[in-house]
């Protein structure tokens, strides 16, 4: 069966992560597990109360049944464990962008995922956006691995009937040009194949600007999830810049992000959105 974990700490923040979760959960036939840390065995008790208090709550609003995981430990070593003991194959996580109290501010959340070998879609307090995914943005750069978030586009869009927008920055390099333009062919024939629609754009910016475009361009094409890789610790100066994950996940349109890390092999069997 397949499973979403939802890490919640009962904030607003999470309760978005939760509602998001159980509409994925809807159309991909899984169940959603609610996930709390607590730092000491001690408090297991009153957490494991309030959580089925929230798993109840969240399952009359949702029409979505919940279940309940109580852990002791931390949310950056934690969550991910979780996860992967749990045999998910997705976590929904909320941040609340760099500043206030919230459940994983957007620099902490690149740290979640980096440990992460499951798949995560991070939300932010103020999404509103649904589950129900029309239109897919798919930014392509010089990352060996970026074939990776395309299967997994692919069983996005194929599960949705989604239209998937290919964006990548315009370069002067010609190596980086060249290798530019075979991923976005590679991308564009691989969609071909699995006869799935496509657009594909090129932004006017270059590397130092493509992160403000990239968005610019998901809210006016009314966007409802963007795939990306974290590179986040590899350090590299990729073609989005080396700090453009954190802006992605939490930029102001508050759109969903689905987050690949490509420190693991994705495998086409455990996505959940796989026919």
């Amino acid at each position: 069966m397949k499973k979403i974990i939802v890490p919640t700490d009962f904030s607003p923040v999470s309760d978005v992560a939760i509602r998001y979760g159980a509409e994925l959960a809807a159309s991909t036939g899984s169940t959603v597990h609610l996930l709390h840390i607590v730092k000491n065995e001690s408090d297991r008790a009153a957490a494991q109360k309030k959580l089925d208090d929230k798993a109840a709550e969240q399952t009359k609003a949702t029409g979505q049944e919940m279940k309940t995981i109580i852990a002791v430990g931390n949310i950056f070593d934690d969550i991910p464990q979780v996860a992967a003991d749990q045999k998910a194959e997705m976590i929904v996580m909320g941040t609340h962008g760099m500043t206030g109290m919230q459940f994983i501010l957007g620099s902490n959340a690149l740290r979640v995922i980096t440990e992460s070998t499951v798949p995560m879609v991070i939300v932010q307090h103020h999404t509103t956006h649904s589950a129900t995914i029309r239109k897919l943005l798919l930014p392509l750069d010089l990352h060996q691995d970026t074939k990776q978030k395309l299967k997994m586009a692919c069983d996005v869009a194929e599960r949705y009937g989604a239209e998937v927008h290919i964006i990548s920055p315009k370069v002067s390099d010609e190596w980086e040009h060249n290798k530019l333009e075979r991923n976005v062919a590679y991308a564009e024939g691989f969609l071909e194949m699995r006869k799935i629609a496509y657009k594909t754009i090129v932004t006017d910016a270059g590397a130092s600007g493509f992160v403000k475009d990239l968005l610019k361009y998901a809210r006016y094409a009314e966007i409802d999830l963007i795939c990306i890789m974290n590179t986040a610790e590899e350090r590299l100066v990729h073609a989005f810049g080396v700090d453009s994950e954190q802006k992605i996940i939490t930029n102001e349109a508050a759109i969903p992000v689905m987050v690949l890390n490509p420190a693991h092999t994705y495998v086409d069997s455990k996505s959940i959105f796989a026919q």
